[in-house]
């Protein structure tokens, strides 16, 4: 009895089960991996759309600033008077205005050569308009306005960096504001 059919085939049946199981294990832990990825790839997702909503609110914020709408404002920006070529830092009364002009144009333009998160010379979101902070962000938008003298009137460059609830996730915006064509 040392050949019977009983005896050859008496291990396969487990033979078979743990290549199943090792397959349905492999099968597991890689939909698991994809179900971590997909959480990560939606929670970028928020915070990267939370850091546009913040730079579009810092572009408002700046419009305002732009056009006087704020009650009791310290400043009345009109032309390009009160815009230097240092952006405001050596301006007495706001060390931070954010204003920044050059008669002779810059080598290249001023967000690409001042670190505008920094405390000078970007203005803060409502450092200005008293506007309310804005909830959930890592820290609030920042922004400077340049202007670009026209033959007939003036557009302002307004340029906002605002991050997400992480430090890392950052949006820049950029806009071209012409009061009174709005």
């Amino acid at each position: 009895m040392l050949n019977s059919p009983r005896r050859r085939y008496r291990g396969i049946a487990l033979l078979t089960m743990l290549v199943l199981l090792a397959m349905l294990t492999i099968i597991t832990v890689i939909g698991a991996r994809l179900a971590v990825l997909e959480e990560r790839m939606a929670g970028n997702t928020r915070d990267r759309d939370l850091a546009l909503r913040a730079a579009e609110m810092g572009l408002r914020d700046a419009e305002r600033d732009l056009l006087n709408t704020v009650p009791g404002a310290s400043r009345a920006i009109s032309g390009c008077s009160g815009f230097s070529a240092d952006c405001g830092k050596s301006t007495p009364v706001l060390t931070d205005d954010g204003l920044c002009y050059s008669r002779d144009g810059y080598a290249a333009p001023v967000w690409q050569t001042t670190d505008i998160m920094s405390a000078a010379p970007s203005v803060p979101y409502g450092g200005i308009t008293q506007a309310t902070a804005i909830a959930g962000v890592y820290a609030q938008p920042r922004y400077l306005i340049e202007c670009l003298p026209k033959p007939d009137g003036y557009h302002y460059r307004i340029t906002v960096r605002a991050q997400g609830s992480k430090p890392g996730t950052t949006v820049m915006l950029e806009e071209i504001f012409t009061p009174g064509e709005r």
